[in-house]
C-alpha cells in the first residue's frame, strides 16, 4: 500500500465560513500572540521587545503547523517541523471522524487554547476531522473529507486484519 498524501483545505467554503473563521482567528491571534506582546511591553516599556515577542510566538506556531498528512500502511504521519504527534500508528488511533463546526470551534480551536488541537493554516471551519488517540484528539481539515475518511477506513481495516492474522498464528 503506497503512502497517500492528504493536504489541508485552506480556503473558506463561503462568505459565512470566512466571517466565522476570521472572528475566531482574530480572537486566537489576540490571545496567543497579542497578549504576550502586551505583557512584554508592560514589563519592559519597549515596543521593539513587544514586537520581537509576538514574532517569536508566531514563529513557534508556524513551526508547529501541520502542512499535510501522510497515510501509510503503518499509520498517520503529521508533516510538521516541530511538535507532536509526528506519527500515530493505526493501533493507537481510536477513531477518525468528521466533526461539526461547533465541535471544531469549541474543542479544536478555543478550549483548551493550549495545547492547540488544530494546527493548520486553514481558513475554514467546515469539513474538519477529529483524530482520536488515547485520551487526546487533534483536528485536521482534509481537502476532501469523504476521500480522507475512506482512505483511513481502508487502511485501518487492513491493519486490523493483519493484526488479527498475526494473533491467529
Amino acid at each position: 500500500m503506497t503512502e497517500l498524501i492528504i493536504k489541508p483545505r485552506i480556503a473558506p467554503r463561503d462568505a459565512a465560513d470566512a466571517l466565522i473563521t476570521a472572528g475566531v482567528g482574530l480572537l486566537q491571534v489576540f490571545l496567543l500572540i497579542g497578549l504576550p506582546g502586551i505583557a512584554a511591553y508592560a514589563f519592559s516599556g519597549k515596543p521593539a521587545l513587544a514586537l520581537l515577542t509576538m514574532l517569536i510566538v508566531n514563529s513557534g506556531f508556524v513551526l508547529l503547523s501541520v502542512n499535510k498528512l501522510a497515510l501509510s500502511a503503518d499509520g498517520i504521519r503529521f508533516v510538521r517541523v516541530l511538535g507532536g504527534p509526528k506519527f500515530l500508528p493505526w493501533s493507537q488511533i481510536g477513531a477518525v471522524e468528521l466533526v461539526s463546526r461547533k465541535d471544531l470551534i469549541v474543542h479544536g480551536w478555543l478550549w483548551p487554547l493550549i495545547p492547540p488541537r488544530e494546527l493548520t493554516t486553514s481558513l475554514t471551519s467546515v469539513g474538519h476531522c477529529r483524530i482520536v488517540f488515547g485520551n487526546k484528539a487533534v483536528y485536521f481539515p482534509p481537502e476532501d473529507a469523504a476521500a480522507f475518511l475512506a482512505a483511513v477506513s481502508e487502511r485501518m481495516a487492513v491493519h486490523t486484519s493483519a493484526s488479527a492474522n498475526k494473533e491467529a498464528d
